[in-house]
Formats: structure tokens, C-alpha cells, sequence
């Protein structure tokens, strides 16, 4: 009976074909050579793994060397989800599931992707585990990490963009409470900006998503530390005012034009925000006049 491995989401699947020789599984920022054979792809094409679903793995080359943690989109993350429960030497043939290919966040095509291939790992140089990692290794690859979500968000790749962002911060998350570690100062500072900064790279990547409950949670995560930051205030004060709290986006964009008086595009959205609310302020202030006015109408029976 071939062994058998599939994720919790089913969405990647992972049949051993030849076993190779049992030894610890690759870990994050751990260095694998891999030879990827065969592959089969169902509702797209092989070229659109390369320029729709961004797979620098998936790319035709039989043989190639993946740093674990570094896949920049979707696909080639599962794909090293799967790298990472392979022995030295295992060949396999995995499945991978795909959502269907969208443009602008609208469907181009509704058909199911799935990706067959065979992999075999010829080689790993294995990195010791995240938690023996000392918090100044963590702040590297974070930072790192950021460094290529930035990459991405420039090139309007946003979903790719977002999930670099949170696997950088999921791995900052491991340091707290970060006050019990008994940091240098500076190092303990550059941690909690760096996190500041993602939480705030997160909520533009929401921002651009219409995902507007979620920016209003992360920037809020931010301001909980720095009252005064500009972007997360702005960026909070749009999502209020797209979720129609026009007051609240009014009270935040106001903050940020306090700060920084010349700030343009903070002022253009606070002049369309607060005119819906002088708006709609009126509107009620008229729907009372109008309620007074039928009362004292009202003959007394």
C-alpha cells in the first residue's frame, strides 16, 4: 500500500512512489534539490503556472534548488509544503489543487486547476528548527521576508504580497512576550517597528482586497502601539468610510491631517467622508424638523 499524505485542506496531496532513506524532513530555510518530472495540468496550462499562478518551481527545468520559505506564490508554497514531509531520496507524486485563475479579483475561468507532477529530492541542506533560531535569526529572515512582500506588492501581485507579509509576521509572533526575552534595546525596537510595519504592509494589501473589516483590525493592532501613525490612521479612516462609518472615517482622517497638514490624498478623503457626514446630518436634522412639525399639528382629542 503506497504511503500516503495529504494537507488538512486537501488541497495538496502526496503519494510516495519510491520511499528513499528515512531522515529528518526539511525545515524552514532549508536548502532542497529537487528534480520535478511529469507534470500534468487540468484547467489551465503549463505556461499559465508561470505567468498566471507566478510558479518558479513549476517552470518546465527538471532540477532545482528550493530554499524553503521563500515561494513567492500559492502553488509553489504547497509545493513546499510537500517538500517539507519527503525523505532524502523519496520520489513521489503530488497533487496540487489551485482556485481558478482570476484577474482584477474577476474570474477568467471558472474550471477547477489541478497540478500532477512527480518529485524526487535528491538532496537537503537541512536548517535547524524555527524554534532553536536565536530572535536576531528571526528578525533577518523576517525582515527578508518583508523585503520580498514589498517585491511583490510593487509588481501588483497582492494576494502573493499578503501571504509573504503574514508568514513574516506568524514567524515575529514566536518572540513574544518579546519583553521576557532580555533584548538589546535597539534589536528589541527594530522587532517591534518591523512588526508595526507589517501589520501596516498587511492592511494596504486588505486595502486594495476590499477587505475592509480586516484593515480596520490590523490598523487598529497598530495604533494600540503608535497613536500617531500616519498611514495606519489612513488607512483605517478609508476603510471606515468604504464600511459607510462616515464619522469615524472623518475622526481618523482628521488625525492624520493634524499630523501632516499637507497631506493631499488625506485630504481629498476627508473632504468626500466629511461631506457625506454633513450630509447625512442634515438628513437628520430635516427628518426631525419634519416629526416636531407633525406633532404640533396633531389636534388634541
Amino acid at each position: 500500500m503506497p504511503q500516503l499524505w495529504e494537507s488538512a485542506d486537501k488541497s495538496i496531496q502526496k503519494k510516495v512512489l519510491e520511499p528513499g532513506a528515512f531522515t529528518r524532513k526539511p525545515t524552514e530555510c532549508s536548502t532542497c534539490v529537487i528534480t520535478v518530472e511529469k507534470i500534468n495540468v487540468v484547467g489551465t496550462s503549463e505556461a499559465d503556472l508561470r505567468e498566471e499562478y507566478h510558479s518558479a518551481i513549476l517552470d518546465g527545468q527538471s532540477e532545482k534548488t528550493v530554499i524553503v520559505g521563500e515561494a513567492s506564490s500559492e502553488i509553489d508554497e504547497k509545493v513546499e509544503r510537500a517538500i517539507c514531509m519527503m525523505n532524502i531520496h523519496e520520489r513521489s507524486l503530488v497533487t496540487v489543487a489551485m482556485p481558478p485563475i482570476r484577474s482584477n479579483e474577476s474570474l477568467v475561468s471558472s474550471e477547477p486547476v489541478t497540478v500532477k507532477f512527480e518529485i524526487t529530492l535528491t538532496h537537503c541542506k537541512r536548517h535547524k528548527p524555527v524554534w532553536q533560531w536565536s530572535a536576531e535569526e528571526k528578525y533577518q529572515v523576517v525582515s527578508r521576508y518583508k523585503g520580498r512582500g514589498t517585491e511583490l506588492f510593487n509588481d501588483s501581485r497582492i494576494a502573493d504580497a499578503f501571504r509573504k507579509f503574514s508568514k513574516a509576521c506568524k514567524l515575529l509572533i514566536t518572540l513574544e512576550p518579546i519583553a521576557d526575552l532580555g533584548l538589546d534595546k535597539q534589536l528589541e525596537c527594530d522587532i517591534n517597528n518591523l512588526r508595526l510595519a507589517l501589520y501596516n504592509n498587511m492592511a494596504i494589501c486588505q486595502l486594495k482586497r476590499k477587505n475592509y473589516h480586516h484593515v480596520v483590525t490590523l490598523c487598529t493592532k497598530v495604533l494600540d502601539k503608535d497613536v500617531d501613525n500616519v498611514k495606519a490612521l489612513y488607512r483605517r479612516g478609508v476603510a471606515y468610510g468604504k464600511m459607510g462609518d462616515n464619522e469615524k472615517a472623518t475622526t481618523d482622517l482628521k488625525a492624520v491631517l493634524t499630523l501632516e497638514s499637507s497631506n493631499h490624498s488625506a485630504k481629498e478623503q476627508f473632504d468626500v467622508y466629511n461631506n457625506r457626514l454633513q450630509e447625512s446630518v442634515q438628513r437628520s436634522n430635516d427628518m426631525l424638523r419634519r416629526m416636531f412639525k407633525n406633532v404640533q399639528l396633531t389636534p388634541n382629542l
